[in-house]
């Protein structure tokens, strides 16, 4: 996780209406007795009613619930009255992950997947809920704290989604939330607001995949909690390496004396591919340099590299790759001054 997120950001209304709803349905059946609506937005059980594909999913979960023993009944009772935040998975591996009996899992996932689809799409649920998807959206992304800022907080090298003019923050085009615990393996936590994290689609789609944040090859693990944890400067190592290759390249490292902190930036390299995203955006490092600090002598190539790697420090939440751009280009001034003046020379265009 590389930007923190900020204190104070309301979650998701019809997440957090529809995980409410879930949990209440499923607790409800398991003890025999009516969904009590207290606790739940006005009109959402009424508008969850109307709409009969939601209700065919909640009918086949809720006649696999009332068809276990009471043993079962009594154990998914005691987890779902826990209702332990997701992320305590990911920072506590000895935490127990709740146990779905066989007979249930399929029917929860088919549910959790449609009303996260489907059913927190439907008008009337957005009406009870008093917002819609895109207005937490909107929220998260916003510049101003509490929001994030545009820029992907899990790799800071690619924006949420890109913004059109002339269209209000919740009319603008969105990028996907990523399930922390993927609602697939885990769904009884695929509507729960805590584990959904709006990110860029590189990291969703193409580095995470199907990749588990909680187990890898069936062995728990331990990940960054990003509604609390986030990689430090410290843990963070940029480097421009000029010993074995013929032009220097860009080398990025995670280390920490802490073996928990170790074990949580290996698991954010492994799902998020970080390391191998950065290094390729800089392995045209010349032409990457020219662009912000092309410069006729080393004294001058030093001082544009402080001042351009200030300014992209300061607005890393701003534009993508400000923050690794910042990094690198104080990497550079750490150069031995051989190796930093061939690299300013390599930022001369050729002629054409």
């Amino acid at each position: 996780m590389l930007f923190a997120i900020r204190p104070h950001l309301q979650q998701s209304k019809v997440f957090d209406g529809l995980n409410r709803f879930l949990r209440e349905t499923m607790l409800a059946t398991l003890e025999g007795r009516q969904v009590d609506e207290t606790n739940l937005p006005a009109g959402l059980c009424a508008a969850v009613a109307g709409n009969p594909p939601t209700c065919a999913a909640i009918d086949a979960l809720l006649a696999q619930l009332s068809a276990l023993h009471q043993r079962q009944k009594q154990t998914l009772k005691d987890a779902l009255a826990l209702n332990t935040e997701p992320c305590t998975f990911l920072a506590d591996r000895t935490k127990p992950l709740p146990v779905i009996p066989d007979s249930v899992f399929p029917a929860l996932k088919i549910l959790a997947v449609h009303l996260f689809e489907r059913t927190a799409k439907l008008k009337g649920v957005e009406q009870a809920c008093g917002e819609c998807i895109d207005d937490h959206y909107a929220r998260f992304r916003h510049g101003n704290a509490p929001g994030n800022g545009n820029v992907c907080c899990v790799c800071g090298t690619e924006y949420l989604a890109q913004v059109r003019a002339d269209e209000n923050d919740n009319e603008q085009w969105r990028g996907p939330y990523d399930h922390l615990l993927a609602k697939d393996v885990y769904p009884l936590y695929g509507v729960d607001p805590k584990n959904l994290l709006p990110i860029c689609n590189t990291c969703n789609s193409k580095a995470k995949l199907a990749k588990d944040l909680v187990l890898k090859d069936g062995v728990r693990r331990l990940s960054f909690s990003p509604w609390t944890e986030r990689a430090s400067f410290q843990e963070i190592e940029v480097v421009v390496d000029d010993a074995n290759d013929l032009f220097p390249r860009v080398v990025v490292n995670f280390r920490s004396a802490d073996p928990d902190r170790q074990e949580k930036l290996a698991t954010w390299d492994d799902v998020y591919q970080i390391k191998s995203r950065v290094e390729g955006e800089f392995r045209e490092l010349g032409a990457k340099m020219a662009e912000d600090a092309r410069a006729p002598d080393d004294a001058s190539f030093l001082e544009k590299l402080r001042d351009a790697g200030l300014a992209k420090a300061q607005a890393q939440r701003l534009t993508t790759f400000n923050y690794w751009r910042a990094r690198v280009y104080a990497a550079v001034s750490g150069m031995n001054p051989r190796s930093r003046a061939a690299l300013r020379q390599a930022t001369t265009p050729t002629p054409q």
